[in-house]
């Protein structure tokens, strides 16, 4: 009975099978021609083509495909009204797929008629059915077996399903972008096109303008050149939009067709943002840059690096000072595209006066001295100067000791220069007492455990002043120093007595003057930071003011210690001194009413210069300097020939404005009067230009040639403003103006130059004449001034060179004239030839 409880149980499992099986066949067999309408209509979206159509024709075929799509759902809808299979479509399909004969699963549901009751022919019955139960003991419903093959017999369902891979494989962009695209009403939008730019951006201290790779004209050049040398560190940038997979590599840059191998060390900043790609690294090392995307190569460039080499800098010749125990180097710094800074280091050195080294070692207790370098211009390429620094106070000042300089740049290359051995400069004293007091602060600085020798000799002078201190307050103040000194308990104590004892010698040595000096010394160096800043016009009148009143008090003071002296008898304490020139208080305030009137025309640059030399001649100053002779002093051939330059370059600068004035050829006949051929006079006055200008050339020629008769070389610059002049001469006889103009421009320009070395010539020529400088500051010779340079024998301007500074109205003049120009440079009614002549002219000037 359980026998055959199961194989019913599996019989309508079997029959359940089969009904959804024949379901499913009859719903795949309508859905066929539905298929093949949808899968057309995808390879349409995907392919990407429906936008490249006319919005009409594409509205056109969606409304058809999506009446095609309904008629094919029609035979669906008859499906699934129909219903699915009924119990004995179902029933034959297992007996057909079993392989049954004789209906044995549809005779399940047969029955005995109504009113059979005989017993026997129940028993016939039922044993009949167990009989068909027993043959069903291997039932198969099958598989759904799609019809498709017959329904489609020209296979149109493979072209669908191929065209639908290719699709989805080769499509542009996203599915959903593709589908988008296709259903938009409007124009159909262009894809993105590819785009790359890419760029070299030197560093900003190279003053190299940025290079773009991709434009034609570095195309054309990696044509012949395929290397681009770029300097260091500069930075690739690259902007790639439309792109699918983009991607920078870097390579080594090897030689041959080989792929090179990537080389690592860079490392790009990228950023992707709405489909645009952006890179920027920095170039460190020399690399061939590749740029893809996904397989195509979208751009390759060959990389060398220039290297940005160290700075040069270099002490020309050894460090000198003066009396006053100023620290004066010369220096030159060099580097491919500009210094950056330069700091100077001092050492003491191993050879001393009294042999190697030291035997007491307090003067290491010292910081070393610092020379502050300033340059002129920011980030100098080639630059030569001098600095200057007080070290008179120092502790080191009088000792051997070595400087070296350290230049940088704005990659952070350092270079050392070699060193330099010197005496560190220290002031005479020339008084008694100062130099007893000088003394015995140098046992202090080299030892300071001579402290109590040193109060004993403080003491001895406190004790027994007369004839040794001449004030009340001198003696105070040395008292003082011996308390403090006596009660020194550490290092810092006795420093503190070292500084005393030098403000109270230098007291001493300076007299009645001391504390206008200092007046005078914090005036002009306020002054200098104004001027060197570009301060205000208001506020460098106001600190001239206070420098011209602390000058006033200052010269008086330097009066009142000369009678002091002359009545001391002590005017002059050394026997071989030679007299300097005297220089008076009207002579300085001329030098100051010359600062004043440079800085209020701009020329703060030659203002401070001005600045520089009162403050030589006012260290150098001595109260009480003998009076010598005033004869009248020869110039100095170099002189003579800075007179001839500036005659010539007079000569030169009329010579073009008159160039200037001449008629244009082709101006039509403005200018000429009745009668008057075009073109004859202006040749005519071209031609006595040139003879003008054939002169001039002749001047330079006599003036270069004085030059070799006195032992000198003429600048180079003068060899090609000849070669402009004549040029220039040429031009004129050929009735060429403008290129004229412009050689003659050239030519002032190099006899500027020119000048300008000619000038640095006589300043050095006459503070070479100062070497042989005494202690006391004082300049040897009857025609010189404190620092040693000629005094001029006319005129009354103070500077290297007569005539060097201006006279007022000179500079009224210049700058009346500076303004007219400014204003007419302005004027749009000028013809183009006149405003491109102001414009060579205010260039000249600045």
């Amino acid at each position: 009975m359980a026998n055959e409880t199961d194989t019913g149980s599996r019989l309508r499992r079997k029959i359940s099978q089969a009904r959804l099986a024949l379901g499913v066949e009859r719903l795949w067999s309508v859905l066929l021609w539905p298929a093949l309408i949808l899968g057309t209509a995808a390879v349409a979206v995907l392919s990407g083509a429906l936008p490249f159509l006319p919005p009409w024709l594409r509205a056109l075929l969606l409304a058809a495909g999506a009446a095609a799509l309904l008629w094919s759902l029609v035979p669906l809808g008859r499906q699934l009204r129909a219903g699915w299979a009924s119990r004995q479509e179902a029933m034959r399909r297992v007996e057909e797929r079993s392989g049954l004969a004789h209906r044995p699963v549809s005779a399940q549901d047969d029955k005995l008629p109504d009113g059979v009751n005989d017993s026997t022919q129940k028993l016939l019955w039922e044993e009949h059915r167990l009989r068909q139960l027993r043959r069903l003991d291997n039932l198969k419903a099958g598989l759904p077996v799609s019809t498709w093959r017959d329904s489609d017999p020209h296979a149109l369902r493979l072209l669908v399903i191929l065209g639908l891979a290719v699709a989805l494989l080769l499509g542009p962009g996203s599915i959903r972008e593709r589908l988008a695209a296709s259903l938009a009403t409007g124009t159909a939008a262009a894809s993105p096109q590819l785009a790359l730019d890419a760029w070299l951006k030197p560093p900003a201290y190279t003053g190299k303008t940025p290079l773009l790779l991709t434009s034609p004209a570095i195309a054309e050049r990696l044509k012949q050149e395929p290397e681009i040398h770029v300097p260091e560190n500069s930075v690739l940038s690259l902007r790639i939009s439309g792109a699918e997979a983009p991607k920078l590599t870097f390579r080594a840059p090897v030689e041959g067709t080989a792929t090179a191998p990537e080389v690592e060390g860079f490392k790009p900043q990228v950023k992707t943002e709405n489909g645009l790609f952006q890179a920027d690294v920095k170039l460190t090392r020399p690399a061939v840059v590749e740029v893809t995307d996904g397989t195509r190569l979208l751009g390759s460039w060959r990389l060398s690096l220039i290297p940005d080499a160290a700075p040069g800098v270099e002490i020309i010749d050894t460090p000198k000072g003066d009396s006053s125990g100023r620290l004066i180097a010369k220096w030159k710094v060099t580097d491919d595209y500009g210094v950056t800074g330069v700091t100077s280091d001092i050492y003491l050195a191993d050879e001393q006066d009294d042999g190697v080294g030291f035997t007491d070692t307090g003067i290491f207790e010292f910081d070393p001295p610092k020379l502050a370098i300033q340059l002129r211009r920011a980030a100098p390429q080639d630059e030569t100067g001098e600095s200057r620094a007080d070290v008179a106070q120092h502790p080191w000042a009088g000792f051997m000791v070595e400087m070296t300089l350290t230049a940088r740049d704005a990659a952070g290359n350092t270079t050392e220069s070699a060193k330099r051995t010197f005496r560190l400069p220290e002031r005479a004293f020339t008084r008694p007492l100062a130099r007893a007091l000088i003394e015995q602060r140098r046992r202090l600085i080299l030892n300071p455990e001579e402290a109590g020798g040193v109060a004993e000799m403080l003491d001895a002078i406190v004790t027994y002043p007369k004839g040794l201190i001449e004030r009340s307050g001198t003696q105070i103040a040395i008292a003082a120093a011996l308390s403090r000194l006596r009660s020194a308990g550490s290092q810092a104590d006795v420093d503190t007595v070292i500084s005393e004892l030098w403000q109270i010698a230098v007291n001493i040595e300076d007299g009645v003057s001391a504390d206008a000096k200092a007046d005078l010394e914090a005036a002009r160096k306020a002054l200098e930071k104004a001027l060197r800043e570009g301060a205000p016009p208001e506020r460098i009148a106001e600190l001239t003011k206070k420098l011209r009143q602390a000058l006033d008090r200052y010269m008086e003071s330097m009066m009142k210690e000369a009678q002091k002296r002359l009545a001391e008898g002590n005017q002059k304490q050394d026997g071989q001194q030679q007299p300097g020139k005297v220089v008076t208080p009207q002579d300085l305030q001329k030098m100051l009413d010359m600062i004043d009137k440079l800085s209020k025309s701009g020329n703060n640059e030659a203002a401070e210069k001005l600045l520089s030399q009162l403050e030589d001649i006012l260290r150098n100053l001595k109260p009480g300097m003998p009076q010598q002779g005033q004869g009248q002093g020869q110039d100095s051939p170099l002189g003579q020939m800075l007179d001839k330059l500036s005659d010539l370059m007079r000569k030169q600068q009329k010579l073009m404005d008159e160039t200037q004035r001449m008629p244009q050829p082709g101006m039509g006949e403005e200018g000429q009067q009745d009668g008057q051929q075009p073109g004859s006079d202006g040749q005519q006055g071209m031609g006595s230009l040139g003879d003008r200008q054939q002169g001039l050339g002749q001047m330079l020629d006599e003036l270069m040639k004085q030059f070799g008769q006195n032992g000198m070389q003429a600048p180079q610059p003068f060899g090609q403003a000849g070669k402009n002049m004549d040029r220039a001469e040429g031009s004129l006889r050929d009735g060429d103006r403008e290129e004229a103009l412009r050689e003659q421009g050239e030519a002032m320009s190099r006899l500027r130059e020119g000048a300008r070395g000619m000038a640095e010539q006589l300043m050095q020529q006459s503070r070479g004449q100062q070497d042989s400088q005494g202690r006391d500051g004082q300049a040897r010779g009857d025609d010189r001034d404190p620092l040693g340079r000629p005094l001029p024998s006319r005129g009354e301007e103070y500077g290297p060179e007569k005539g060097m500074l201006p006279s007022e109205q000179a500079m009224e003049r210049a700058r009346q004239i500076l303004d007219m120009l400014r204003a007419r440079a302005g004027d749009l009614g000028l013809p183009k030839y006149e405003r491109d002549y102001i414009d060579r002219l205010l260039r000249g000037l600045y």
